[in-house]
């Protein structure tokens, strides 16, 4: 938990998080971009250019980052649904408008497939980092003590 670890001090295990951004920035946008030359697509989007949609998307998973310490758990998921629809809204606006000489059904698919893996990315992200692991414990009844 993200917000653990900023009091405890940083752990090693937050490699894996640079890694899957890394790949999720690069792998996603290098995909669609080979699948959209290798269909001859009309679509004018070159890898410069997905690399950069994918980049600025992410960015405001900085903010959001740094607010989702708060510990109210309510509080973060209204955070997890502003993400969504902001970051997620405009990388599929703008993957539906650049595939709009594609056919109809492909650019659907295109672009429902890139917001369930930028959901999945989100979600993946508040399950693993800001999921509170502490659980809060009341005083057991010892109504049954000896005597």
């Amino acid at each position: 938990n993200l917000s653990e670890t900023l009091s405890s001090g940083i752990n090693a295990e937050y490699g894996i998080a640079g890694t899957v951004v890394f790949s999720y920035v690069t792998v996603i946008p290098a995909l669609l971009s080979g699948y959209l030359w290798w269909r001859k697509s009309t679509a004018e989007i070159k890898l410069a250019d997905t690399l950069s949609l994918y980049g600025y998307c992410l960015t405001l998973f900085i903010p959001i980052s740094l607010l989702l310490c708060i510990n109210y758990e309510w509080v973060r998921w209204l955070l997890i649904l502003a993400l969504v629809g902001t970051s997620g809204g405009v990388l599929t606006l703008t993957v539906w408008k650049v595939l709009s000489q594609e056919p109809k059904q492909l650019a659907l698919i295109i672009t429902c497939v890139l917001a369930a893996l930028h959901v999945a990315l989100i979600l993946l992200f508040k399950m693993y980092f800001f999921t509170s692991t502490s659980t809060k414990t009341t005083p057991s009844d010892n109504s049954t003590t000896p005597t």
